[in-house]
């Protein structure tokens, strides 16, 4: 049965009986799941099942389907279903998913988000529309359209270094008004402006830090929890630093934060998402490559990603690099 969100924030289950998410169950780490290909470059629901089971075993907090991470703009419609349909259904409600449903033109969001929506996904998610220069109304026009489309809440997408769109705190402060409006993940590394939107828009928002190198930054405003692409591979890290920092131990969350930006000062090396799915692979899950024009790694930069990663226990890699599987 389709798990359906319940609009009015304080009901736990619906007319029929049936239960419903509270708007509470969106919190603490969110993996910004990486797309496992297999070697013809299609989507891999062997790989992709593995690595759900692994992160759920690790004690993330739900998912974040097809987006920056999950090279979902570099996909199809139907592959972007698809990879929802193998993650939903693997995931068997023990932890919310999300799906990202952004594109070009409010036509397709609406279409993921009806699908999400029919396949059991807890909420939607999307970027501003991006390339041409809407302006301010015209955005917030589509988001709405989004909101409307599905029976299911939607958590905006902040990331204006890569959409070209910086809303300001009253814009979403604005659409915050709006039952279907739950939330935002905030990529952007102003911890001004992202407390000033936490206070804005109230304590029932909620609000995910974005850039994994802040994480504890954002939780110091106020963020819920976090949505993040690094999660996939170091998943224990910052399971334990949501953790820490929640009981009080914020020296030890400290501790916590920087050895993940030791991990993150490489990887800004590289392109984050070639430079994921190669620890993943040396962790013994292959994910394959990513799909071009992403960067494709040569054999000289994957040695010097495998000597790198072997320095650190936190990544979990022991021995010589495993081969990639055929």
């Amino acid at each position: 049965m389709v798990r359906r969100f319940r609009l009015k924030r304080n009901i736990q289950t619906d007319r029929t009986g049936d239960s419903m998410l509270s708007v509470d169950s969106f919190h603490g780490i969110i993996p910004a799941l990486l797309t496992p290909y297999d070697p013809s470059g299609a989507i891999s629901e062997q790989a992709t099942r593995r690595l759900v089971r692994h992160l759920l075993e690790k004690g993330v907090n739900g998912f974040y389907a097809g987006g920056s991470t999950g090279e979902g703009l570099l996909q199809s419609s139907e592959e972007r279903e698809r990879f929802l349909d193998i993650v939903v259904d693997e995931v068997q409600g023990a932890v919310p998913v999300i799906a990202h449903v952004g594109a070009l033109d409010t036509a397709t969001c609406i279409r993921l988000a009806k699908y999400a929506e029919r396949v059991g996904a807890d909420a939607v998610s999307s970027v501003a529309p991006f390339y041409y220069k809407h302006g301010q109304e015209q955005v917030r026009g589509h988001y709405l359209d989004i909101a409307m489309a599905a029976d299911i809440p939607l958590i905006l997408y902040h990331i204006p270094d890569l959409t070209g769109v910086h809303s300001s705190v009253r814009f979403y402060e604005q659409l915050a008004a709006s039952d279907k409006i739950v939330g935002v993940k905030y990529t952007a590394k102003d911890t001004f402006e992202l407390q000033q939107l936490i206070e804005a828009c109230g304590p029932d928002f909620r609000v995910f830090n974005g850039p994994d190198e802040c994480l504890l930054a954002g939780l110091a405003v106020g963020c819920c929890g976090a949505i993040g692409s690094t999660y996939n591979m170091m998943p224990e890290l910052f399971v334990e630093l949501y953790r820490t920092f929640r009981a009080g131990a914020v020296g030890e969350a400290r501790s916590l934060q920087a050895q993940a930006n030791r991990v993150i000062a490489e990887l800004l090396k590289y392109d984050f998402i070639a430079f994921e799915k190669e620890i993943l692979r040396l962790q013994g899950i292959d994910v394959g490559l990513p799909r071009k024009p992403l960067q494709q790694l040569t054999d000289e930069e994957r040695a010097h990603i495998g000597a790198f990663a072997r320095q650190f226990a936190i990544l979990g890699i022991g021995g010589a690099a495993t081969e990639r599987s055929a």
